[in-house]
């Protein structure tokens, strides 16, 4: 089991603040955002022995010629660190037009070394587990996997019987959080700014990992705490947290 980092793009920290501070927390593997893949940001990941899990991010929408700008430019950037992943969020759900679209990014993916990696959400085009399994077969499943985010697992229509039967070849990752109770409806609100660290919040999250392990599942977990109070931390301190956090239930 390999443990990794998904940063928040509020953090104020470049890109060598970053990559030493999930090293020192102890995580093998670090997300960058496109502006970060570049050949001074591989040269760091180098230096600290670390590795790019995802590039971040493509944004599927009905607007298919800006789709397919925006998946060249992250594709760039994920062969520049040598990504294993583009994350990528939709929109749009799967259709007549966008099936051929969401092949043409994977494929722009994987002649960069990269899969696409599928992130269902309440708030988007594509809502759960079953629904992004779909997307992963359109795409081709040699070219990308499925991202599941216990935020999104937890608030949206996935269901516990759709985790025990995903096929865990079908997986990319996992992103890895927890939730302070909702104070409002406003789901971009709760997501982005009032997420917990793993163990600190209202998720099942014992649950969640026993499902996986006990199917035998030993991939990528990716920490994702996005929480307005967490970013006034140093970088440092929040991916110690992080770390302490999250290793006990991947145990």
């Amino acid at each position: 089991m390999e443990l990794a980092l998904t940063p928040d793009s509020r953090w104020d920290v470049d890109t060598a603040g970053l990559v030493a501070a999930a090293a020192d927390a102890g995580f093998g593997s670090v997300g960058l955002a496109e502006a970060n893949a570049d050949a001074a940001g591989a040269a760091v990941l180098a230096a600290a022995g670390l590795r790019c899990h995802e590039i971040l991010a493509l944004i599927v929408t009905d607007d298919e010629q800006a789709t397919i700008d925006q998946a060249r430019r992250v594709a760039k950037a994920a062969a520049a660190v040598n990504a294993r992943w583009v994350l990528t969020g939709f929109r749009v759900g799967l259709d007549e037009r966008s099936g051929p679209l969401i092949a043409r990014c994977a494929a722009l993916f994987a002649a960069a070394g990269a899969g696409m990696a599928v992130e269902f959400s309440p708030l988007g085009g594509t809502k759960s587990i079953a629904t992004a399994v779909d997307i992963v077969e359109a795409a081709g499943p040699d070219r990308a996997g499925v991202l599941i985010d216990t935020w999104h697992f937890f608030n949206g229509e996935s269901t516990w019987e759709q985790l025990e039967q995903v096929p865990l070849d079908r997986i990319a990752y996992i992103q890895f959080d927890d939730a302070l109770p909702p104070i409002s409806p406003n789901g971009i609100k709760e997501t982005m700014h009032r997420r917990a660290m793993p163990g600190e919040g209202i998720f099942d999250l014992e649950r969640f990992a026993a499902t996986l392990l006990d199917r035998g599942w030993s991939g990528l977990v990716s920490v994702e705490v996005l929480n307005a109070e967490l970013r006034g931390l140093p970088v440092a301190e929040f991916a110690r947290r992080a770390y302490e956090t999250t290793a006990g239930f991947w145990r």
